[in-house]
C-alpha cells in the first residue's frame, strides 16, 4: 500500500507541473536560479556568459549540456555571430529576441518560447538555450551531437544479393534512409515522446492514399496511449500496442533492413521508428509474411519460390520431428519398416529413459548450448556451441542416454530451426516443439493431430491492428496467392490485393 501511495503520490506532482507554466524572468540572474534548482546543479549543464555587440553590449546567457552539444557549432553558429552582430535597436525592440533568428543566428532549426518547463525539454534534447537580459522569450537553437554507430550492414537479416545498409540507432538517419527510397510528399512522419523518465521519440511512418486511414488512426491511438516511465527498445512499444498479450506468436513484425521498411510502406503498412534502436516495427503483420525474406524479391523467381517451400517446410520439420519421432517409438511401432524398426530397437536396448525423456533431455541440452553460444563472445561462441553440441551428443551415445537416432533427429530439427528468416517466430517454434512433444507423448499422433487443431484455431482467431492472422488463407483473398506460398514475376502484382485494403 505504501508503494502504491508513493506512485500515486509522484503521478499527482508530475500531473500538476506538467500542467503548470513558469515564466521567465527578465533577469538573467533569476533564470539562472531556475535552471540551476531544477537540474540540481549539475556539472554537465553549462552557462555561458557574454555580451552582443548591438544592441548597447547587451548581455546574453547560453545554456546548454556540453556532453550532448557540439562545441564548434555553439561556437560558428551562436556566440560569434551575436559578438558580430549589428542589428537596428528598433528591430530588437518591435519584434523581440526573433529578430535574432531572423537576422544573426545561422543554425537551421531555431525556435522561440517563454515556457520554461518546455525549455528544459530542449536543453534535454541536446539544444542550446539563449536568454538576453531584459528579454522575456528565450531561443532554442538545435546544436545535439549525439554519438551514433555508423551505418553498416544488417547482422540478423543478411542477403546474398540486396542493400547494404541497415537502421541505425540513430532516428533522423533511419528516417534519411527511408526518405532516400521513397522520395514522395505522400510519405507521412509523425513523432511523439513517449517515457515519463526517457522522453523518447517515436515516429509513425506511412504513405498517405497508400495506407489504410483505420490503420493508420488505430496505430496513432495505441501509441498515445502509452504511458511508462522509459522507452529503450522498440520491444517496449511492440508490447503495448499488440492486439493480444496472449499468444506465443509475434503480431507485430521487425526489421533493421531499410529495402523492407520501404517495401512494407508501398504494401499500405504502417511503420513505427524508435530512437536508440536499429529495429522498426511494421504493422499489420500476417503469419505468412514471416517466411518471406528481401532476398527473394532479388533472385530469379524459381529460385525465390523455392527457397520459400523450403522454409515452409522446415518450420514443420523444427516443429513436429521430435513429436514425430515419440509418437511412432511410443505407440505406432507398426508404421515404422521392419530393418529400422529394429535397429531402432537396438540402439534404444540400453537407453534407461523413454523416447519423450529422452527427446526432452536433447532439446533441453541443445537449447542450453545455443545460448550460450549467443552470449557468449563471437570469437569463441560459435566454436563452443559446434564443438559443445558435438562432444556431448557423441558422449551421451556412447554412455547410453540416448540413442543415436534421437541425436539425429534432435539435430535436423536445430538446423531447420536456423532456417526460418524471422527471430521472433523460430523462437515461437521452439517454445510450442515442447507443447507438441507432451502431447506426442501422452496420445501418439492423435495428440500431435489435437494440438495442430488447436494451434490452427488459435492462429485463425489473431488480428493485428484488425487484419486476420492467417489471411491470405483465412479469408481467402485470390488475387494474394501471387505472393504467399510462392512468389510469382513483379508483373504479376499489378493489382492490388485485398490483404490491407489498399486505396491505390
Amino acid at each position: 500500500m505504501g508503494f502504491l501511495k508513493k506512485r500515486a503520490v509522484f503521478k499527482k506532482t508530475k500531473s500538476q507541473t506538467s500542467h503548470s507554466q513558469i515564466k521567465l524572468s527578465p533577469s538573467l540572474k533569476e533564470n539562472r536560479e531556475i535552471f540551476e534548482r531544477h537540474f540540481d546543479y549539475q556539472e554537465d549543464l553549462i552557462y555561458r556568459m557574454f555580451y552582443m555587440k548591438q544592441p548597447d553590449n547587451r548581455k546574453c546567457m547560453l545554456i546548454f549540456m556540453k556532453d550532448i552539444t557540439n562545441q564548434e557549432w555553439i561556437s560558428q553558429q551562436i556566440m560569434q555571430p551575436l559578438k558580430e552582430c549589428e542589428i537596428d535597436p528598433i528591430w530588437l525592440k518591435k519584434e523581440g529576441i526573433t529578430s535574432l533568428e531572423e537576422f544573426v543566428l545561422t543554425s537551421g532549426n531555431v525556435s522561440a518560447t517563454d515556457d520554461v518547463t518546455m525549455l528544459f525539454d530542449e536543453l534535454l534534447s541536446g539544444n542550446a538555450i539563449l536568454l538576453i537580459q531584459d528579454e522575456t522569450s528565450a531561443l532554442s537553437i538545435s546544436v545535439g551531437e549525439w554519438a551514433s554507430r555508423a551505418i553498416e550492414e544488417p547482422t540478423t537479416q543478411t542477403v546474398v544479393r540486396g542493400p547494404r545498409e541497415g537502421f541505425t540507432e540513430k532516428l533522423s538517419t533511419n528516417k534519411a534512409l527511408l526518405r532516400k527510397r521513397i522520395r514522395t510528399n505522400k510519405l507521412k512522419i509523425e513523432t511523439f515522446k513517449l517515457g515519463e523518465m526517457t522522453q523518447t521519440n517515436v515516429s509513425l511512418v506511412f504513405i498517405q492514399d497508400l495506407a489504410d486511414e483505420e490503420i493508420v488512426n488505430e496505430a496513432r491511438r495505441r501509441i498515445q496511449k502509452i504511458h511508462i516511465a522509459g522507452i529503450l527498445e522498440s520491444n517496449n512499444i511492440e508490447e503495448l500496442i499488440e492486439d493480444t498479450k496472449w499468444t506465443p506468436f509475434p503480431l507485430v513484425s521487425n526489421t533493421e533492413r531499410p529495402d523492407v521498411a520501404a517495401a512494407a510502406l508501398l504494401e499500405g503498412k504502417v511503420i513505427v521508428m524508435v530512437d536508440g534502436t536499429p529495429f522498426v516495427l511494421m504493422v499489420p503483420v500476417v503469419f505468412m509474411q514471416f517466411f518471406q525474406t528481401a532476398e527473394d524479391y532479388y533472385s530469379s523467381v524459381f529460385v525465390g519460390s523455392l527457397t520459400r517451400l523450403l522454409r515452409y517446410l522446415s518450420m514443420f520439420i523444427a516443429l513436429l520431428a521430435p513429436s514425430i519421432y515419440v509418437a511412432l517409438t511410443t505407440f505406432h511401432q507398426e508404421m515404422i519398416p521392419s530393418q529400422l524398426l529394429t535397429n531402432i530397437a537396438a540402439q534404444r536396448e540400453g537407453v534407461p529413459f523413454p523416447a519423450f525423456i529422452e527427446a526432452l533431455l536433447m532439446e533441453v541440452t541443445f537449447e542450453i548450448l545455443r545460448e550460450a553460444g549467443i552470449r557468449m563472445p563471437k570469437a569463441v561462441g560459435q566454436a563452443v556451441s559446434v564443438v559443445g553440441a558435438i562432444v556431448i551428443g557423441q558422449a551421451a551415445v556412447e554412455a547410453g542416454f540416448v540413442s543415436a537416432a534421437m541425436v539425429i533427429v534432435v539435430s535436423a530439427t536445430a538446423i531447420a530451426s536456423f532456417v526460418l528468416p524471422s527471430y521472433n517466430m523460430a523462437n515461437t517454434i521452439r517454445l510450442l516443439r515442447f507443447f507438441i512433444m507432451g502431447l506426442a507423448a501422452s496420445f501418439g499422433f492423435f495428440g500431435i493431430t489435437l494440438g495442430l487443431f488447436l494451434l490452427i484455431v488459435h492462429l485463425c482467431s489473431l488480428r493485428s491492428f484488425g487484419v486476420s492472422y492467417m489471411a491470405p488463407i483465412a479469408p481467402f483473398y485470390g488475387q494474394d496467392q501471387k505472393d504467399t506460398f510462392v512468389r510469382l514475376r513483379h508483373t504479376s502484382f499489378s493489382f492490388k490485393g485485398k490483404l490491407l485494403r489498399k486505396k491505390n
